[in-house]
């Protein structure tokens, strides 16, 4: 996407300006890793819980049954939960609206880096005006709170400006487990990158994507600013309508779902310290399983995903698919 081209290289600045350390590698992964090369190995994320929502630790590959368009598929790796290393981005808005939460996010980020283990890695973006690398990959809490010291809130958003460098550039070339935890309200008012662009390098990137999002707060101000709009008898701004508004919340759900992960509502906890924790909490207990797919064809079609726990009172979840590679793009990568 030649526009971005700017914004990029200064992204890719940042990038070297602090190499991050090798990316962890799971352990005796069989040929073929990463979709695309001479056979797919499909890593899935899996989340289990009781009927009552808790997790279900310690259970096995037998407990676990994996199905593509309805085909039961062999178990290829597993993985239990916490057993392998993860790469986190704390994907976070700075524009002016954030302003006046800039402190409990930083708790939140601290927290949050605190309840990992000691082998995970953390990676910082920020974005308002244009997307911005502050913290290449580290563990180290202090680092973190430094980093995010140095934030001033201003200007507009483009946030998918910011999801597609995530995906395409720092996450390009990471294996193993990856989480993209995203906080904003949705808005986005100058991006060239489209929601489909991030939709779809969100997929390519096997991370699973988690919003903690402010966008309910973002529509109660825009319902407010409507109404003074109206008082003047002025023409009421896109951005401030209940289409746009609905349209960003669709893309949240939609590029968190199909990834695995899910969208958290700030208004439904009581701090955004207890968001993040929640995130840390799953990222914790999920197993990693793999598979190497029985449909051989590279037709870049949509492959439904289904796994079904086999213990009693277990219930399972990933994500919902994935895109199979095309015959042209595979071959770039062999």
């Amino acid at each position: 996407m030649p526009q971005t081209l700017a914004f990029l290289l200064m992204f890719l600045a940042g990038i070297q300006a602090e190499q991050p350390a090798p990316a962890q590698k799971p352990p005796d992964k069989g040929p073929g890793y990463r979709i695309g090369v001479a056979v797919n190995q499909i890593f899935l994320p899996v989340s289990a819980r009781s009927y009552e929502g808790g997790f279900v630790r310690g259970l096995t590959r037998d407990d676990f049954q994996i199905l593509e368009d309805g085909v039961k598929q062999d178990i290829a790796n597993f993985y239990a939960e916490a057993s392998l290393p993860i790469h986190v981005v704390l994907l976070l808005d700075i524009s002016g609206s954030t302003r006046s939460v800039q402190g409990e996010i930083r708790r939140a980020a601290l927290e949050f880096v605190r309840n990992l283990s000691p082998d995970d890695k953390v990676a910082v973006i920020v974005f308002n005006y244009q997307p911005r690398l502050i913290l290449n990959w580290t563990n180290d809490p202090n680092k973190i709170q430094l980093s995010l010291e140095s934030v001033y809130p201003r200007g507009n958003t483009v946030l998918h400006d910011a999801l597609y460098v995530t995906f395409d550039d720092l996450l390009k070339g990471v294996e193993g487990r990856k989480a993209v935890i995203l906080l904003t309200d949705g808005a986005d008012t100058g991006s060239m990158a489209t929601r489909d662009e991030a939709v779809r390098l969100a997929l390519e990137s096997e991370a699973v994507v988690y919003t903690v999002s402010k966008l309910d707060e973002y529509w109660a101000g825009a319902i407010a600013a409507r109404m003074e709009y109206q008082a003047a008898s002025q023409l009421i701004p896109e951005e401030l309508t209940d289409e746009y508004i609905i349209a960003n919340k669709r893309f949240l759900q939609r590029i968190s779902e199909q990834t695995g992960g899910k969208v958290l509502d700030t208004r439904t906890y009581s701090t955004l310290t207890e968001i993040y924790k929640a995130v840390a909490d799953e990222l914790k207990n999920q197993y990693y399983i793999s598979y190497i797919p029985r449909n051989i064809l590279r037709d870049g079609s949509w492959r439904n995903l289904e796994v079904r726990s086999l213990k009693s009172g277990v219930v399972a979840a990933t994500k919902p698919g994935y895109y199979a590679p095309r015959e042209a793009a595979a071959a770039q990568q062999r």
